[in-house]
């Protein structure tokens, strides 16, 4: 016997997604506030991607838009402090930049 799914909000769908990318709660936040945190121009070219462990450091993958990941290698260091200020401790000590084909996310 099927048994119906009953309907999902897509913000519920999003922010599940969101988790599987986010592994940790407190990446969920950042996921969450990207204007906030990174402010309205950088987060209308880059986004974050995914938190990655490379032994005991933590490395945040944005993707952004082709033509501005040499700006955001630029403005790493300031993004990052953005990031580990608004997560209230370092969390995150490097970033990688992957830049997509598309003009939007």
């Amino acid at each position: 016997m099927n048994h119906l799914q009953s309907p999902m909000a897509i913000a519920d769908i999003a922010q599940n997604i969101i988790k599987k990318n986010a592994h940790k709660p407190d990446y969920l936040e950042i996921f969450s506030n990207w204007k906030e945190v990174v402010g309205e121009y950088t987060a209308s070219i880059c986004m974050p991607y995914k938190a990655v462990n490379i032994g005991e450091e933590k490395m945040l993958v944005l993707k952004t838009i082709k033509g501005h990941g040499l700006q955001i290698q630029h403005e790493a260091c300031k993004i990052l402090a953005s990031i580990n200020k608004f997560l209230r401790r370092k969390t995150f000590s490097q970033i990688r930049v992957v830049q997509m084909e598309t003009t939007t996310f």
